[in-house]
C-alpha cells in the first residue's frame, strides 16, 4: 500500500530524532497539507501557551489552516492570530508584507512532552496563489520564551537540489515548454487560456527562478496551477535546475533588501538582498546606522547597508499578474513598448531605459481612467502589471548584461513602477483593494529606487528621483498605517541633499546645489511632520537635527549669496503646497522651532545670519517666490 507524503513524513519523524527541515512548503491543489513533528523537552509541555510562526505567502484571510495533535483546524486570519509588528500595521494577512510573524494561542494541555504533530493545510486559492511556506516555527511559553531549541531545525540547502528528470531530453523539453507551452490563467476548471507563456512574465531564460531558488516542488505546483501536467512541471523544474546562473536568493527574501554587510558580498549576490533577518522591528532602530559623517550634502550615505523596518516586495510581487498580451490583445505586440524591450542593448544606458518608460506611458495613456471613479480592480491590475512587466524585464536585462557592477541601476524604472506613477487610486480599486496596501507598494518601489539608484551626486533636474514628489508619500503611508518612519525618511532626505554634483554650485540648476529646490532640515521641526519624529528620543532628535542643519548650512554658505540669484531665476521655484514648509530653502524661518528643540545657540545664530544675507540679496535682485 502506498504511503502519502504527509504520512511518510510522520513515520520518518517518529523513527528518528531528525531535525525539522525548513521551510515547509505547502503548495498544490486546495486541501494539500504537510505535517511535521516537534519534540518538546521534558517538563516543558505544560508551559506552552502558543504556537509562533513565520509564514511567507499568505495572500488573504483563511488561505491556510493549522492544527496541533490532530485537534481542530484553525484558519489563519487577522482575528485568530496576533500578527507581529511592523507587519500588522501594514495590513497583516492580505496586506503589504509577503512574510509575516504571528502567534496562535493554544489551549491548555494541547501540547505534551515528547513528539507533537503540527499540520499545515492550503485551503483554497483566490485565482492568484498556489501555496505558502512556513519559514520558522516554535512553541512559546507564557513569557514568550521559545521552547524548542534551535538545533531542532535545519535550513534546506538549495545547492543539494537536483533536476527531477536528469536526462537531456527532459531538460530540452522543459526549455521548450518554458517558451511555448499554452497556459491557463489559474487552476479553476473554467479558467481561460492566456496568450502569455512562462518566459513572458518571468525572465526569458528562467534565471529568476534559479536565482531566487524556487524549489522543484514549487515550480511543479505552479505549472499545474497554470494547466500543465505533472510531467510537464517536472520537465520545467529540470530545465530551471540545469541553468548555469548564480543562485544566492530565496523566494521570501526581498530583492535588494538593504542591510549591513551586503556590499562585502559579490555583486552577483546583491539582488538577493540582505534577507528578512535585516528587516527591523521598529523604524527608529534605523537611526544608529546613520553615520554622522554622511549627513553632509557632499557626503555619500550608503542606503544599501542601512537596515529599515519596511519589508520590500518579494519576487512574487515583482511578477505581473496579467501580461500586457492578455490585458490588451492585439495592441501590445506591435507597440513601441514591446519593441523597445525586444531591441534593448547593453550599451543603451539610461536614455534607452527612459525611452522604454516613455513608450510605456504612450501605450498606457489611452487606457488610463480619467478620474478615480472610472477605475476598476481589473483596470488597475492591468496597469500595474504593465509596470511590473517592465520592472521584471529590466532586472532580466541588468542581470544578462551585468549592468549593476557598480551596485547601481542605470535607470529609474523602480520609481516608475509605483501605483502612484499611473495614478492608480487608493481604496477598493487600488492594489490590495485598500489605501494602505496601495500606498505600501508606492512607497516600496520608491524605496527600491533609492536603493538601486538615488542619483548620488549625478542627478539631472528631477531624475532619477523626484524628491519633492516622493517625500510626501511618507506621510501618505503613515496616515494609513499609523507607523511613523523617521529613519527611512531621514535616509531619503539625506540622499535628496546628496543628489547634486559637489563640483557644481547654484548656477547649475540641473545638477548643482539648489537648496531652494530640495527638501531642507525644517522637516525635523515642521508642524506637519512632527508626528513622524515624535517617537524619536528628544536628545537623539536634537543631535540629528544639528547634524543635518550643520551639513546644509556648511554647504549653502560655501557660495556667495549672489550665486543663488541670476538672470533666469526670477520668480524662483515654487514647491508643492503639501511640502512647502519643508522645501524652498528658507531654513532660517524655522529658527525658533530649532531653538525650542534645543539646537545650539551658535548654530541658530549662523542660520539667522545667513537668512539676513539671503533676504537682503533677494530684495536687491527683486527675487520673490
Amino acid at each position: 500500500m502506498a504511503i502519502g507524503k504527509s504520512a511518510g513524513m510522520l513515520l520518518a519523524a517518529l523513527a528518528c530524532s531528525c531535525a525539522v527541515k525548513l521551510p515547509i512548503e505547502v503548495a498544490g491543489d486546495p486541501g494539500t497539507s504537510e505535517s511535521l513533528i516537534l519534540n518538546v523537552p521534558p517538563a516543558s509541555g505544560t508551559q506552552i501557551r502558543s504556537l509562533w510562526l513565520q509564514i511567507h505567502g499568505l495572500g488573504f484571510d483563511g488561505m491556510a489552516s493549522v492544527r496541533v495533535n490532530h485537534g481542530v483546524w484553525v484558519a489563519l486570519n487577522n482575528q485568530t492570530v496576533t500578527i507581529a509588528e511592523p507587519g500588522r500595521s501594514y495590513g497583516g494577512i492580505g496586506g503589504g508584507f509577503a512574510t509575516l510573524r504571528m502567534t496562535l494561542p493554544l489551549a491548555d494541555g494541547g501540547v505534551a512532552d515528547g513528539p507533537n504533530t503540527i499540520e499545515f493545510r492550503f485551503n483554497h486559492s483566490n485565482g492568484i496563489v498556489s501555496g505558502f511556506r512556513v519559514l520558522a516555527l516554535n512553541f512559546l511559553a507564557e513569557d514568550g520564551r521559545k521552547i524548542i531549541p534551535p538545533a531542532a531545525f535545519v535550513a534546506e540547502n538549495p545547492n543539494e537540489w537536483r533536476p527531477p528528470l536528469g536526462d537531456p531530453e527532459s531538460v530540452a523539453k522543459g526549455r521548450d515548454l518554458w517558451h511555448t507551452a499554452a497556459l491557463a490563467a489559474n487552476s479553476s476548471p473554467s479558467a481561460p487560456w492566456i496568450r502569455a507563456h512562462c518566459s513572458d512574465c518571468h525572465t526569458q531564460d528562467g534565471r529568476d527562478l534559479k536565482y531566487f531558488n524556487f524549489s522543484n516542488a514549487s515550480i511543479e505546483a505552479r505549472s499545474r496551477f497554470h494547466g500543465l501536467s505533472e510531467l510537464e512541471g517536472m520537465q520545467i523544474a529540470s530545465y530551471i535546475r540545469s541553468l548555469p546562473f548564480p543562485n544566492p536568493g530565496r523566494p521570501w527574501n526581498p530583492p535588494y533588501q538593504p542591510g549591513p554587510g551586503l556590499d562585502a558580498q559579490p555583486v552577483a549576490n546583491w539582488a538577493a538582498g540582505a534577507g528578512l533577518a535585516s528587516v527591523l522591528e521598529k523604524d527608529v532602530e534605523t537611526l544608529p546606522y546613520l553615520d554622522p559623517a554622511a549627513f553632509a550634502p557632499d557626503g555619500n550615505l550608503n542606503p544599501r547597508e542601512i537596515p529599515i523596518a519596511m519589508q520590500l516586495p518579494d519576487w512574487n510581487h515583482w511578477l505581473p499578474r496579467v501580461h500586457p498580451l492578455d490585458a490588451w490583445p492585439g495592441h501590445f505586440a506591435g507597440s513601441d513598448f514591446a519593441r523597445t524591450y525586444e531591441t534593448i542593448s547593453p550599451n543603451g544606458g539610461i536614455s534607452l531605459f527612459d525611452k522604454w518608460t516613455t513608450s510605456r506611458a504612450k501605450f498606457l495613456t489611452p487606457h488610463l481612467a480619467r478620474t478615480s471613479l472610472d477605475w476598476s480592480p481589473a483596470l488597475a491590475e492591468a496597469m500595474y502589471s504593465a509596470q511590473l512587466w517592465e520592472l521584471v524585464k529590466t532586472w532580466e536585462i541588468i542581470q544578462k548584461y551585468s549592468l549593476e557592477a557598480s551596485r547601481s541601476w542605470p535607470n529609474r524604472v523602480p520609481a516608475a513602477t509605483a501605483p502612484d506613477a499611473v495614478n492608480i487610486p487608493d481604496g477598493p480599486n487600488g492594489m490590495g483593494a485598500s489605501a494602505l496596501t496601495n500606498q505600501y507598494f508606492s512607497n516600496a518601489w520608491y524605496e527600491l529606487q533609492l536603493v538601486v539608484n538615488s542619483g548620488t551626486h549625478r542627478r539631472h533636474d528631477r531624475s532619477p528621483v523626484d524628491w519633492v514628489y516622493v517625500i510626501p508619500r511618507f506621510l501618505s503611508l503613515q496616515r494609513q498605517s499609523g507607523m511613523p518612519e523617521p529613519g527611512r525618511l531621514l535616509i531619503a532626505v539625506i540622499k535628496a541633499m546628496q543628489s547634486n554634483d559637489p563640483k557644481m554650485g547654484p548656477e547649475n540648476t540641473a545638477e548643482g546645489w539648489r537648496p531652494d529646490e530640495n527638501i531642507d532640515p525644517r522637516i525635523l521641526v515642521a508642524g506637519g511632520w512632527d508626528a513622524v519624529f515624535r517617537s524619536v528620543p528628544a536628545a537623539t532628535r536634537r543631535e540629528i537635527t544639528e547634524r543635518l542643519l550643520t551639513g546644509w548650512l556648511d554647504k549653502t554658505s560655501q557660495y556667495r549669496v549672489s550665486a543663488y540669484f541670476h538672470r533666469g531665476l526670477v520668480g524662483g521655484y515654487a514647491p508643492p503646497a503639501e511640502i512647502r514648509e519643508v522645501s524652498g530653502g528658507r531654513v532660517w524661518e524655522a529658527a525658533s522651532q530649532f531653538q525650542a528643540l534645543g539646537v545650539s545657540a551658535l548654530l541658530i545664530r549662523r542660520i539667522r545670519d545667513w537668512g539676513e544675507k539671503y533676504t537682503d540679496a533677494a530684495a536687491r535682485f527683486q527675487y520673490s517666490e
